[in-house]
């Protein structure tokens, strides 16, 4: 089952950390973590403009760590077997044909004749949710350089067999229009992931408060993984918060202040078996991949267009 990378991969516990370029990871583990109110996030536009309508929320007054309200995040996509009612990865809409997620979700199931879905409008996996929208995936397309033993380029582009209607409750994130330095930003985790090390999958859509630290640091825990000269990735850590395994593939948003609106800054990618631990957890970059990304959503749903700040 695809999952978070042989390390870990998977969600959310809760609080932020305030870290600079710090000389090793001890430095920024001491920093309390501090709650953030979301009632706003999301709700109303800033004073930059998007191409097209993304990464709004629904009402809500939740921190770092806990349930969301249900149907929050418009922008998050469930991603199962059609045989199995278990979401084992997230995802990220980004069109009406196409979902964003990680390479080594879809990786396991090449050739394999299963047939994966996506599950929208989704909160309580226990239960029917009013709302919830399930498509079949006609196609996974993982990067072409997708290297699953050292996880580079760990992206996968979901082609949808059906169109997504967007309503309030189901519709796109925004997508970088270039490169930002979010070193220090917070940013926000959302899946169905694991509560902790070796603790069952969340029914719950979940959200954990983190914040983006230097590659620089994020290598002393992943020398052989982690290039710091080659921007492909983003690492994330908060006070033993963390994703864990089931968040695999699933957003990593950052609320661009001029716009108002949640940007997709990363997909949810590997980290440590123990969750919650002292090691940051790895993100593939999403601005580093634009052009490939484009690219495909252009090769296979001619017309179709992604939402970015102009």
């Amino acid at each position: 089952m695809a999952g978070y990378n042989m390390f870990k991969v998977g969600i959310l516990f809760s609080v932020v950390l305030v870290c600079q370029a710090f000389p090793d990871m001890e430095d920024y583990l001491k920093i309390d973590a501090i709650d953030v109110n979301s009632d706003e996030f999301g709700q109303v536009m800033g004073k930059t403009s998007t191409n097209c309508s993304c990464g709004w929320t629904n009402k809500a007054r939740i921190v770092g760590g806990k349930e969301t309200l249900a149907n929050e995040y418009p922008l998050i996509a469930g991603i199962r077997e059609t045989a199995d009612e278990n979401i084992f990865c997230g995802g990220t809409i980004i069109t009406n044909y196409h979902v964003l997620t990680a390479a080594h979700c879809t990786f396991p199931f090449r050739n394999s004749g299963v047939q994966l879905v996506v599950v929208l409008g989704e909160h309580d996996q226990s239960k029917v949710d009013k709302g919830t929208v399930i498509i079949e995936v006609e196609r996974a397309i993982e990067h072409e350089n997708y290297d699953p033993s050292k996880y580079f380029n760990d992206i996968s582009l979901l082609v949808l067999r059906e169109k997504i209607n967007y309503n309030q409750i189901i519709g796109p994130a925004c997508l970088p229009s270039a490169k930002t330095n979010l070193v220090n930003e917070q940013v926000k985790v959302i899946g169905w992931g694991t509560l902790g090390y070796r603790k069952d999958l969340s029914k719950v859509l979940m959200k954990v408060n983190l914040r983006v630290i230097p590659l620089t640091v994020c290598k002393q825990n992943f020398r052989r993984e982690i290039h710091a000269d080659i921007p492909s990735q983003i690492c994330t850590k908060a006070q033993n918060k963390d994703s864990c395994g089931g968040d695999s593939g699933g957003p990593v948003i950052w609320l661009d202040p001029e716009t108002n609106r949640y940007t997709l800054v990363a997909l949810v990618s590997y980290g440590k078996t123990k969750c919650g631990g002292k090691e940051p957890a790895v993100n593939t970059d999403v601005s580093y991949h634009l052009d490939w990304l484009q690219k495909k959503i252009a090769d296979t749903k001619p017309g179709m267009h992604t939402c970015s700040k102009v």
